[in-house]
């Protein structure tokens, strides 16, 4: 699939995603139960940068620690700390 192909995939799954909320949770928790192919979905979705390090961890309601051990265990590299990832680190430490 190329990068206009891709762009193009995107953008039709946003859109599906602000439309049909409910369709989504739906998804999700159907996926949930195959834990092996979510975890698989949720890297995938990070290596391609769709989602940060904070988010992937949220999804699979682990630790950004344990996101990060998971990854560097597949040999996946850590992307820099994204805005999303700041502000969420920001939020865990305003929590204790």
């Amino acid at each position: 699939m190329g990068e206009y192909e891709r762009h193009l995939d995107c953008k039709r799954n946003r859109k599906f995603v602000k439309s049909n909320p409910k369709r989504l949770e739906e998804l999700l928790a159907n996926l949930r139960r195959d834990k092996e192919l979510f975890e698989e979905i949720v890297i995938s979705a990070y290596v391609e940068g769709l989602i940060s390090l904070s988010k992937a961890s949220e999804l699979l309601e682990i630790t950004r620690d344990e996101m990060a051990e998971i990854l560097r265990k597949r040999g996946v590299p850590l992307r820099n700390l994204n805005k999303d990832d700041l502000v969420a680190e920001v939020e865990a430490i305003k929590w204790f």
